[in-house]
């Protein structure tokens, strides 16, 4: 069991990967990190704090909220 408090590398955790395919990874996590960092900002702004902290911590339960996003064409049947 690993003990350390120190990041995991990218290189550590897919040694068998190339440079060039460790480059994409990265590239990838950043723009991935970059959407759920807007989805928060998204969240809080329009749904408030609790929300973002309930998203946050994977509290997802709030009965009270629709599954949609309002004006998403996604929620419209085809």
């Amino acid at each position: 069991m690993r003990e350390s408090t120190d990041p995991i590398s990218l290189r550590q955790l897919y040694p068998h990967l190339t440079d060039e395919q460790l480059e994409t990874a990265e590239a990838n996590l950043r723009r991935y990190i970059a959407v759920m960092v807007r989805i928060y900002e998204r969240v809080r702004a329009e749904q408030g704090p609790e929300a973002a902290r309930r998203l946050a911590y994977g509290d997802l339960t709030d009965s009270g909220s629709s599954p949609n996003i309002p004006n998403e064409r996604s929620n419209k049947d085809h």
